[in-house]
């Protein structure tokens, strides 16, 4: 094993009669790094290995300091297999020693269909699929004499040592065996027609938003035309009752543009994982690993449209033409738009599914409904163009 004869692995797990208020940001000063960056990378991904080593007094020490401020840990004794990233919760979790996924399993913590991938592969299946996995023996086929109740916890673990060293006051995690981007990028969602949705589909959910907020719009600016109308008809146009609207109407257009933020970045980032126009067509917008994305990252998403209109709506059009279908404020958020059925860590849908008919009729209505004008309008124009000439020939 390349890491060490021995594994610190984080759970992610707080000890009785300890808050977790309290424990992630001693943890993080214990660390001595920032308490956003150790939930982010650390406390989200656990169970991982945090620490590799020979040394197992060391691996002791530090792993009584972490119990200390109320975090637990587990050492183990990692053989010579890859280590493992597990879907936990919906997310990616790992990597952490294969010995301690065996024991977790073993001990009916963790079932045999959860998913697993090696470290430095994309591919994802049940633990119990594998065929490095032995199948698990029938209840008949073991003694009772024979049969002992800690062998599943200590038969490939090191948890049987206890910490004999001093805690000590302070640790970097300089050195730690956290994830890398070359492993994070085997779990990333690969390209591939049953999992990323095209362009028109995506179009499509776009126009049912805009009829949405179009409607919640025109709702607002109707009140506040209302509004607007009795005070002017009340004061005759009286230039001080005018310039007291004019905030007002300031007011309504920063609504508006909150109030579109909010519907995307709330939305997105809720259980939907959805607008409802997405959700109308049957997709979500979800992180680089299928994971549900937050807040910040809808609303840097919804920021990003703004660029790409901007750009002649070039940045929309590129959805349809990257590898995994994103389009400019996607690349930016790195974020994707796939179908409702693809899911974190589980094998990409069997099949694409079919546009729904309204979709195609939006689309008509978005793209071929202006285009047809723009043809009658240039048709009218030559037709016009064509009577002039023939009249000053007369």
């Amino acid at each position: 094993m390349a890491g060490g004869s021995y594994a610190l692995v984080l759970t992610g797990d707080i000890l009785p009669a300890f808050s977790e208020d309290a424990v992630w940001p001693r943890l993080a000063a214990y660390f001595r790094i920032d308490e956003d960056k150790l939930r982010r990378q650390l406390v989200a991904r656990a169970p991982l290995t945090i620490k590799q080593g020979d040394d197992l007094g060391k691996l002791q020490t530090l792993a009584a300091g972490i119990a200390a401020i109320g975090a637990e840990t587990e050492i183990c004794a990692p053989d010579e297999r890859a280590d493992l990233f597990v879907v936990q919760a919906g997310s990616a979790r790992g990597p952490m020693p294969r010995v301690f996924v065996d024991d977790r399993v073993e001990r009916g913590l963790w079932s045999r269909l959860v998913q697993v991938a090696e470290v430095g592969t994309s591919t994802w299946q049940a633990y119990g699929e594998r065929a490095d996995i032995a199948p698990p023996p029938l209840r008949d086929e073991v003694p009772a004499a024979a049969f002992d109740p800690d062998a599943a916890i200590t038969r490939d673990t090191a948890r049987a040592h206890r910490p004999t060293a001093t805690i000590d006051t302070g640790h970097s995690l300089a050195a730690a065996a956290t994830p890398t981007t070359d492993e994070l990028g085997a779990l990333r969602l690969p390209p591939g027609p049953t999992i990323h949705a095209g362009f028109w589909r995506r179009c499509a959910a776009l126009g049912i938003d805009g009829l949405v907020i179009g409607l919640l719009m025109t709702a607002l600016q109707f009140l506040l035309a209302s509004t607007s109308f009795s005070a002017l008809s009340l004061s005759h146009a009286d230039p001080e009752v005018l310039m007291a609207l004019l905030p007002s109407l300031m007011y309504a257009a920063a609504l508006a543009f909150v109030g579109q933020w909010l519907y995307f970045a709330l939305f997105e980032s809720s259980r939907w994982q959805a607008t409802p126009g997405k959700r109308a067509m049957g997709l979500k917008v979800v992180g680089e690993t299928g994971h549900r994305i937050g807040f910040g990252q809808a609303s840097g998403r919804y920021f990003g449209k703004i660029l790409s209109g901007i750009l002649f709506n070039i940045g929309y059009l590129m959805a349809g033409l990257t590898e995994r279908k994103q389009a400019l404020h996607d690349l930016m958020a790195s974020t994707f738009v796939v179908f409702r059925a693809v899911e974190p860590g589980s094998a990409p849908p069997a099949g694409r599914p079919p546009m729904p008919w309204y979709g195609w009729l939006i689309n008509l209505l978005i793209v071929g409904l202006p285009l047809a004008i723009i043809a009658v309008l240039g048709l009218l124009g030559g037709m016009s163009t064509g009577v002039l000439s023939q009249v000053s020939t007369y």
